[in-house]
Parts: structure tokens; sequence; C-alpha cells
């Protein structure tokens, strides 16, 4: 598997924190891998069910060519992680962050308090 360098200036080019931007491209990798490994079950699922009930005992054992082909197809294609780098490098999506409202916590004020006399 060939390794593809990645011009990390151009990553940080959008936005300032590079380690977010990695995070954002990871988050769209697995949404692409997803979407593929969903197709994939989908197209081999006729597959399945012929070897999982069998019209005759030869038939357990076929490999289905089809299969094959189909299993094939999905292996040469442009890796999930190499396609999402490519979408944001395109701006074809961006991301924001949501900011974090921060709270104070309360501290009681010992003036207030009273003993009851």
């Amino acid at each position: 598997m060939p390794v593809k360098p990645v011009d990390l200036n151009k990553l940080r080019s959008a936005h300032a924190n590079l380690y977010e931007t990695v995070v954002a491209i990871s988050k769209r990798a697995r949404q692409i891998h997803e979407e593929e490994r969903y197709e994939l079950e989908e197209k081999l699922l006729p597959y399945k069910e012929m070897i999982r009930n069998p019209a005759s005992e030869s038939e357990s054992d076929r490999i289905f060519p089809e299969q094959i082909a189909i299993s094939l197809e999905f292996e040469v294609r442009e890796k999930a992680s190499h396609k999402a780098v490519a979408e944001y490098l395109k701006e074809k999506y961006n991301y924001t962050l949501e900011k974090s409202v921060e709270t104070k916590p309360v501290q009681p004020d010992d003036e207030d308090e009273t003993d009851g006399d």
C-alpha cells in the first residue's frame, strides 16, 4: 500500500489548529468508510442468503464469481482516508467547533451564613 504524504501547511490553511483539522478529516473518513461498507454489504447480501440457505448441497460449497468481482471492485477503490483529505483540500466540507460554555463554580459566602443565634 503506497503512502501518500500530505502537506500540513495546506491542512493548516483554513484553520489554525492542525489537530482539530485532522480530527475533522478522520471523522469524515469514518463516514465515507461506513457508507462504502453498507454498500458492499448490500451488494453481497444475495450471495450470503444463497450460502446460508443452499438449494442443494453443492451450492453451499460453491464460490460465486460475481461475489469475488464485487469484493475486488471494493478492494481497488481509493481508501476512505485519502478521499476525506482530498475532499477537505477541495473545500467540499468544512467544520466548525462548538464553543463550550464555561461556568464558574458557585462558592458560598462565609458572611451570609448564620449560626441561628
